[in-house]
């Protein structure tokens, strides 16, 4: 009720926009133009850059941009898959908002694609993992069971941030697995991963602890720093993730996996925002580049 008090036209959100993404001043948004003094047209939606002389609208240069689905759509399906703790799937969507399920599955990526974490390093401590997403065997017809389909995902999360990151991965061995670990965890920092053998090497670049699963052990107590050795939160990381796919999606493909998995990390990374305010801000901050239909089923 909050977010259509706040919304109640087209041009409520277009200001807002204008205010969170420009700081309350509308700028040209075309890259060759460095021009900051823009003509508001009389309707309020449409403007022309002094310099260039070109017209355009806030959407330009956002994931809204060559969309005619009114921005209040997009906001209230903004607010419904960041504050959903599983998400929304696409034929919820389309009927919550009034749009079609097509629609709705596409605006669903486009926000899954202007989700994605930004680049950064992890360091401290740190928990790795990996794990296998896709059906299960007692549901498959005989001639099927036990072929390999299942997609492999990697994750890692940040004990002291409470910061996830998880990608697809080709494979659950060592060099699928460890180009991740060296691009996303700085050098020296603690990990801590089960007894996997394709972990073994993190110890050339990492102070790496094992918690061995297979021998019933799940917390161990460091005795010289006093840390917990385990991968709990990794763990729990996982099971949002499958409730969130078998919960609310029931099944999602291999191609498009990777963009679910960026919509889980950014619940997960902004579950300690006070407020569902501060989380839409951020949604709204992001300057991720538009994703076209073309592109995404291609």
């Amino acid at each position: 009720m909050d977010l259509l008090e706040a919304f109640p036209s087209e041009q409520a959100c277009v200001q807002y926009l204008i205010n969170v993404r420009h700081n309350g001043k509308m700028n040209c948004p075309h890259q060759d133009c460095k021009c900051e003094k823009v003509y508001t047209f009389k309707d309020g939606k449409t403007f022309k850059c002094a310099e260039c002389k070109k017209r355009f609208s806030v959407r330009v240069g956002s994931i809204f941009q060559d969309s005619n689905i009114p921005l209040k759509k997009w906001f209230m399906a903004i607010y419904l898959i960041t504050n959903h703790k599983k998400g929304i799937s696409s034929v919820q969507l389309s009927k919550d908002i009034g749009v079609t399920q097509k629609s709705a599955w596409f605006m669903l990526h486009r926000l899954c694609h202007a989700n994605k974490t930004k680049s950064f390093e992890f360091q401290s401590t740190v928990e790795a993992d990996e794990v296998y997403i896709g059906g299960s065997e007692s549901n498959k017809h005989t001639k099927d069971k036990f072929k390999s389909e299942k997609a492999v995902v990697f994750g890692l999360v940040n004990r002291e941030t409470k910061q996830a990151k998880s990608f697809v991965v080709e494979s659950a061995n060592k060099e699928c697995l460890l180009p991740k670990v060296g691009c996303n965890v700085k050098a020296g920092s603690n990990i801590i991963t089960d007894s996997y053998h394709a972990y073994n090497n993190l110890k050339n670049n990492y102070k790496h602890d094992i918690i061995k699963h297979s021998a019933g052990e799940y917390v161990r107590i460091d005795a010289r720093t006093s840390v917990k050795i385990h991968t709990n939160t990794i763990e729990g990381y996982w099971g949002l993730v499958k409730r969130t796919i078998n919960g609310t999606y029931h099944w999602v493909s291999k191609k498009h996996l990777q963009k679910y998995l960026i919509e889980c990390d950014f619940r997960y990374n902004t579950k300690e925002f006070e407020t569902e305010s501060a989380r839409f801000d951020c949604f709204l901050q992001n300057k991720a580049s538009k994703l076209s239909y073309k592109k995404l089923i291609a």
